[in-house]
């Protein structure tokens, strides 16, 4: 009973801290450019915090690290790299998107 009950709790625990994915639009506009400009793949972790472009075609993603009202964010930069290494640096909500004055990340359903 407690084996099965331990593992219970261990099954909700991570079904629980996993991400939510979807297809949906996005937007990441850097200095005025859009890398990513419509339909994408969106991980919404529990938090809020967000990527956009994550599936395995996607030359650009961006990540969104959601705290509160503000949100630090990053980017792959260099085209088909794996990891969000290049800061878009702190962004403020508006509807759908997270932006400062060089940045816009966008996610939609």
């Amino acid at each position: 009973m407690t084996k099965t009950l331990f593992v219970t709790a261990a099954v909700l625990i991570i079904a629980t801290a996993q991400a939510v994915a979807f297809q949906g639009k996005c937007l990441l506009e850097v200095n005025g450019h859009a890398y990513i400009k419509g339909p994408c793949d969106i991980d919404v972790d529990k938090g809020g915090s967000f990527d956009i472009g994550t599936a395995a075609q996607t030359t650009y993603f961006a990540h969104v690290d959601v705290d509160g009202q503000t949100a630090e964010g990053l980017w792959n930069e260099e085209p088909g790299a794996t990891h969000a290494h290049t800061p878009l640096g702190t962004l403020t909500r508006d509807g759908a998107c997270w932006s400062n004055q060089t940045a816009k990340v966008c996610a939609w359903r």
